[in-house]
This record gives structure tokens, C-alpha cells and sequence, in this order.
């Protein structure tokens, strides 16, 4: 059996070495990843095809079309995609790019939160959560960093069958709001954001593991009541970053600020050109 096993490790070893790397970059989030930017909103050169560019509908890579490709939940709207490849080019990074992005509207990432429902600091199994557990073993991994690690293992998948290497060059993340919504989420959100690109980078096998970079949402979202953490979670979003030279501050994440981003009447999800402009910084970020 051993001997079976080592024949298996050399052979995946040697395809690896056979396919050609491409970068590729993961997003993830809830509904600001999601998005409600108007592709009817966007300039005309914005809904042209983006060369080089191939976005994962779930089934294939496609070359990323505004207005063709379906990049949200609805067909008529786009989330940071399309501003986040402009910021890649910005800073310079050239080749082909391959985009994997999940999404689900409203949800946490803590252990505590079971949907809207918070639980307790205690983590619990079967969740509807982004908690990605300590280890792949961890029962108490939540179904939402399940069903996004299905997402990239089957795009994974298909480059490999088409000979390609995928070579994650980054994690862009846009999550939060519903973290803001309990005191312990948001104080412990350093940790819980350290713990998922630690296992997104583990669970996927990635080496070195890639930065990561996310929004410090709610920008605007000061007078809205059920964000009773708001100022906490702003906070310690900030804490977290690789240069805050705060105690808490995690080398490979590195925070976007948002002040400034335009909102829609909710004042929590970014307008179009608030979304272009989130989009835009994660990619500076991630190529820096």
C-alpha cells in the first residue's frame, strides 16, 4: 500500500510539472462580493470582453464579458471583479488571469453564528457559516467554507483537465456586516480572518500561502441599529493588517479602506462606482 501511495504522490508530482501555471485569484464574501453595482451604469469600455481574463460560471472558465458573463446574483449587476481586474493591470500584473469567486448574501464568518442566529462563542457542527474549523478534520467546519471549497476545488479541477496549473496569487475577501452584528465576532475577527486564509491555503494546498486582502466594510453604516459592533469590527479589521504594527496584525492580510466608497440608500451595500473603486484597490493590494 505505501509503495501504491508513493507511485500515486510521483505521478501527480510529475502532471504538475507538465501543465502550464496560470494565476489565479479567489473572491469570496457575502453580499458586497456578491454585488449590486449596475452594469447598465458602467462606461461602454467597461462591458467590453477583458482580455486575458477567464471567470468561473460554475461549469468552465469563460472570458469575462460585463453584461454577458453572469458575475452576481443577478444578471444585470457585477460585484469587485471588474474594478479588481483593472487594479491588477494598474499595478502592473501581466498573463492570463483566472478569476474563482463564491458569494452567499448576509452571512458570518465566526464560529458563534449559525445564519443570523448567534450561538454562543462555543463552535458548533453544521453551521451556516465561513468558519473554516482548525483543521480539515474539525467537525465544527462551517457549510458555507464547505460549499466555497467545492467551488475551487472543481475549478481547480478543470484547469488541471485542460493542462493548466492553477498558482493562487491571492485571496480577495468582502465580508464583515454580519459579523458587526455581535461584540465577540467582531473582536475576534483578526483570529477567525488569520484561521481562514490559513486553511483556504491548507485545505487547497498552496505554497507559500497567498495574501490576502479585504474591505473594511460599512464605511457608511454609523445610524444603522442592528450593526451594534460596527465600531469594533472597523476596528479591529484595522488592527489586522500587516502594517498596523498592532499586536493583533497578521503578516499576508492586508485591509482596503473604503471611507469615501459611494453606497446605495442602505448605506451598506456600494453603489457602481463604489463597487469599481473596492474592486480597484483590492487588486493594488493584492499585487503590491
Amino acid at each position: 500500500m505505501r509503495s501504491f501511495v508513493c507511485l500515486l504522490l510521483v505521478w501527480a508530482t510529475l502532471g504538475a510539472a507538465e501543465r502550464t501555471p496560470v494565476a489565479v485569484y479567489l473572491l469570496g464574501g457575502q453580499s458586497n462580493m456578491q454585488g449590486l453595482g449596475k452594469l447598465a451604469e458602467l462606461p461602454s469600455a467597461e462591458r467590453a470582453v477583458v482580455s486575458g481574463v477567464f471567470f468561473w460560471n460554475g461549469k468552465a472558465f469563460e472570458p469575462m464579458h460585463p453584461g454577458q458573463t453572469k458575475l452576481s446574483t443577478r444578471a444585470a449587476e457585477f460585484g469587485p471583479e471588474v474594478g479588481f481586474v483593472r487594479g491588477l493591470r494598474a499595478a502592473g500584473v501581466p498573463g492570463d488571469i483566472y478569476l474563482i469567486k463564491h458569494h452567499l448574501s448576509g452571512q458570518p464568518l465566526d464560529a458563534g453564528w449559525d445564519n443570523a442566529r448567534w450561538q454562543g462563542p462555543d463552535a458548533g457542527p453544521k453551521r451556516a457559516t465561513f468558519y473554516p474549523g482548525k483543521e480539515a478534520t474539525d467537525p465544527n467546519v462551517g457549510l458555507h467554507y464547505l460549499a466555497w471549497q467545492k467551488v475551487n476545488t472543481a475549478a481547480f479541477a478543470a484547469l488541471r483537465a485542460a493542462g493548466k496549473e492553477p498558482v493562487v496569487k491571492g485571496i480577495a475577501w468582502v465580508q464583515g456586516e454580519a459579523d458587526a452584528k455581535h461584540e465577540t465576532s467582531a473582536q475576534r475577527y483578526p483570529a477567525t480572518l488569520a484561521l481562514l486564509r490559513q486553511r483556504l491555503s491548507a485545505d487547497l494546498g498552496l505554497k507559500p500561502e497567498p495574501p490576502l486582502a479585504y474591505a473594511q466594510v460599512l464605511p457608511a453604516a454609523g445610524p444603522v441599529a442592528r450593526f451594534v459592533a460596527r465600531d469594533l469590527l472597523r476596528r479591529r479589521m484595522a488592527e489586522a493588517d500587516e502594517s498596523s504594527r498592532h499586536a493583533d496584525a497578521v503578516p499576508g492580510l492586508r485591509m482596503v479602506k473604503t471611507d469615501g466608497f459611494g453606497v446605495i440608500a442602505d448605506l451598506v451595500h456600494f453603489d457602481t462606482g463604489g463597487q469599481l473603486k473596492l474592486g480597484e484597490a483590492l487588486g493594488k493590494a493584492l499585487a503590491k
